[in-house]
């Protein structure tokens, strides 16, 4: 397809482990005639969501340690913006998945302003997690903001959630934003086609929260939160991981991610996990041409790290060499 004068954007929004980074899974491996350039920008200083997308995507920039919002919005953004509306660029779509900590009103005046001549902002997506939009004080108040400020809502993880509260889900959007388009979905499955270059953003409305710079002039949610990684050299154990996921996480750790190396206990597989709120969830892929190596980021409200990590390194294998008794049976990534 020939890249277009102005590339159009379509920005993913969505609290922490909505289905963000599964939905532009979708984007990328369903069919709609676009070479697309990808923005991944994650609140950790490991961009676990970048991993996963790499496989899917040659034209992948990164963004980390900071909120696209704020920290990222003056240099960053606009650099990335450049490059693949560049004349030289085969890109002409661009994706942006946002952290799942950014302000939706600031985002959409930062974006507005990086697109520039050569690129316009087509829409922005909110992704409602139907199970724990209402979880705590900060998912409800950027669920609010993300559907306010959204131009399509996708209610994702109606498999997790009977259908009062899919219902309440869907009353939740509809009394914030009845115009908006919205769908439900599971596991962020949709015809991506009701997605990109529908021209659906408003560029006359008039987003709140923003002084005349364009800049933030009120406190962010992510600032009262606090991020870490954790990269053993040595594999873990299961059974111990196991316990800490299952026993040991704090209620103020809402988000956990990344890779697993269980060693010959795991067969040698790359364990990939997530983790929202109460839920956990472990599968399995090769590691190919990367090195096995356990590489984990946790996002929480005004977290311990000295007490998780002291968790954390408890679940590392002090005999890698001894054989397992059962073998892990958890599903292949899909």
């Amino acid at each position: 397809m020939k890249q277009p004068t102005v590339v159009p954007i379509t920005a993913l929004t969505g609290f922490l482990g909505s289905g963000k980074t599964t939905l532009l899974g979708q984007i990328l491996n369903n069919p709609h005639g676009y070479k697309i350039g990808v923005v991944v920008n994650d609140y950790g200083d490991i961009n676990i969501d970048a991993e996963l997308v790499k496989e899917q995507s040659d034209d992948l920039l990164e963004l980390t340690n900071g909120c696209m919002c704020c920290t990222l919005d003056s240099l960053d953004l606009d650099e990335a913006i450049e490059q693949f509306t560049h004349p030289s660029s085969p890109v002409d779509y661009i994706v942006i998945e946002a952290s799942g900590l950014a302000e939706p009103a600031d985002l959409t005046a930062v974006l507005r302003r990086a697109c520039g001549d050569h690129a316009r902002l087509d829409a922005v997506v909110a992704v409602l997690d139907a199970a724990n939009y209402d979880s705590n004080p900060d998912s409800i108040k950027l669920a609010k903001e993300q559907v306010e400020h959204g131009d399509f809502v996708i209610i994702n993880k109606a498999d997790l959630v009977d259908q009062k509260r899919l219902r309440q889900a869907q009353d939740f959007v509809n009394g914030i934003n009845s115009r908006t388009r919205s769908i439900v979905t599971e596991q962020a499955r949709v015809d991506v086609r009701l997605l990109l270059d529908q021209e659906m953003h408003d560029h006359d409305k008039n987003i709140s929260h923003q002084s005349d710079d364009g800049h933030h002039s009120h406190q962010h949610v992510h600032d009262h939160y606090s991020t870490f990684s954790f990269e053993p050299n040595q594999p873990l154990d299961p059974a111990r991981f196991q316990r800490f996921v299952n026993q040991q996480i704090p209620t103020n750790l809402y988000r956990a991610k990344g890779f697993v190396d269980f060693g010959t206990k795991g067969e040698g597989r790359k364990y990939l996990f997530h983790q929202v709120g109460r839920r956990a969830e472990l599968s399995w892929d090769e590691w190919g041409a990367s090195t096995p190596k356990t590489r984990l980021v946790f996002i929480g409200r005004d977290l311990s790290k000295a007490q998780i990590e002291a968790l954390l390194q408890d679940c590392i294998d002090p005999s890698p060499s001894t054989a397992i008794r059962q073998p892990l049976i958890v599903p292949r990534r899909s």
